[in-house]
């Protein structure tokens, strides 16, 4: 069942100060007259610092596309490798000189909002066409903080099963369904693992986004509280979500969490070691560039209970609070969150985040079952699970979980061990 949202934007009302009887100063993102001309004044340097240079194709043609609309506004491209990246930011956000606009992604937002490193939108939007009803909801909450939206989802990943059509085809088994059910995957997985273990039917990774968030949440569980306050890991729903994937260790139709530590799990899958991953979205592409290219295709997450849950996570384009040219900065990042660039997102192979605009992704790669992703966005999404310090309390989920998987302890001793230790660390933030 699709988890609710609402993610309400509050109205940021004009400063009335200063007025002095020279009438009303532009809203932010505020057209001027000029603009409405055509004349459009607004001028500047905006710096954009992102992660991943397989987005390079995509982001010099929509700056192809802005100048068209904004000549006079120059974006300067700095990418940088993950770990750089986010080592970069933070020296920055200390220094006060982060660039204007910089990617943000769900378990770091709570940290550089309440850092006062990200400006809200709210007073942009209010003068804007963008319509925050035609994006995935949870991506939308997810950026919303403290009453305040931080950004607009300009891509979003969902979760889904990858499977190998050779090796079910190799073995008899019929390819699987969206309407497919855990019990289903799991008998599946069990006639796909050859006794010599050449083959295991899945991979039970040690992945939260991947795997075990979305199982917590299909079997009504939950992370963390709403308020953010408290650790779910202590409920029994919750609990059974960990249970099934050390099941399936305890029952060898899957590698070692040793052996998907020494080989990652998506390189034994195009290795056609491992016949079913549950990968996201973005996998698409190294599908398409390997050898199995025809022989893989995707489905829906099984139901659970009857339910299905799926993580939902992806980017936004952030404005610095320190930026000294918010507005071309704003007016980059509403560019990148209407129809073109969306659009300019799906023909690079991305899936982007505007109703309307994944399906064009979709028809980008018609050999693969792709509106699953976009099924599972709108129909039983859930919004990334974060606190103001995600990562404290992350570290020893892992070490904990990884105990359980490993069958060294039970999955309810791990559990209630991650809850104890989970609560210190929220308590503190």
């Amino acid at each position: 069942m699709k988890k609710k949202v609402l993610a309400l934007l509050l109205c940021v009302g004009l400063a009335a100060g200063g007025l002095g009887g020279c009438g009303e100063p532009d809203a932010p993102g505020k057209e001027t007259p000029e603009a409405e001309s055509g004349e459009e004044t607004i001028s500047g340097e905006v710096h954009m610092a992102y992660w991943a240079i397989e987005f390079d194709g995509y982001l010099n043609r929509c700056i192809e596309e802005f100048n068209k609309i904004y000549p006079d506004i120059k974006i300067v491209l700095e990418p940088a490798a993950w770990d750089e990246y986010w080592t970069k930011l933070e020296a920055a956000s200390t220094g006060g000189s982060v660039a204007d606009v910089f990617w943000m992604n769900g378990p770091n937002v709570m940290k550089y909002v309440n850092g006062g490193v990200m400006e809200p939108i709210d007073g942009y939007l209010e003068n804007s066409d963008i319509d925050l009803n035609r994006y995935p909801e949870g991506m939308v909450q997810l950026y919303h903080v403290n009453g305040k939206q931080y950004g607009i989802p300009f891509t979003f990943d969902t979760i889904g099963v990858w499977y190998n059509k050779k090796l079910f085809d190799a073995a008899g088994v019929p390819y699987p369904k969206d309407d497919w059910t855990w019990e289903e995957m799991v008998d599946t997985a069990r006639q796909l693992t050859k006794e010599d273990k050449s083959v295991y039917g899945m991979a039970t990774q040690l992945e939260a986004q991947q795997c075990y968030y979305n199982t917590i949440f299909a079997m009504g569980g939950e992370v963390i509280s709403e308020d953010r306050k408290s650790s779910g890991f202590d409920k029994a729903e919750t609990q059974a979500g960990i249970q099934c994937w050390v099941d399936l260790q305890e029952e060898e139709i899957s590698p070692s969490l040793a052996s998907l530590a020494e080989t990652a799990p998506d390189v034994q899958f195009l290795s056609e070691r491992v016949a079913m991953l549950w990968y996201g979205s973005w996998f698409v592409s190294a599908v398409e560039a390997s050898d199995l290219v025809n022989d893989v295709d995707v489905v829906e997450l099984p139901s659970m209970n009857g339910n299905k849950g799926t993580v939902i996570h992806g980017v936004i384009n952030a404005i610095s609070s320190a930026s000294e040219n918010k507005e071309a900065a704003w007016k980059w990042v509403e560019f990148l969150g209407q129809e073109k660039a969306n659009v300019i997102c799906a023909e690079e192979g991305i899936i982007p985040a505007l109703e309307g605009t994944p399906e064009k992704w979709v028809s980008a790669h018609p050999q693969y079952n792709l509106q699953s992703f976009i099924t599972s966005a709108e129909n039983y999404s859930y919004a990334y699970p974060v606190s103001e310090n995600s990562a404290v309390w992350e570290r020893p989920m892992i070490e904990n979980l990884k105990k359980a998987y490993c069958l060294e302890v039970d999955v309810k001793e791990a559990c209630d061990t991650i809850a104890k230790e989970m609560n210190e660390a929220l308590a503190k933030e």
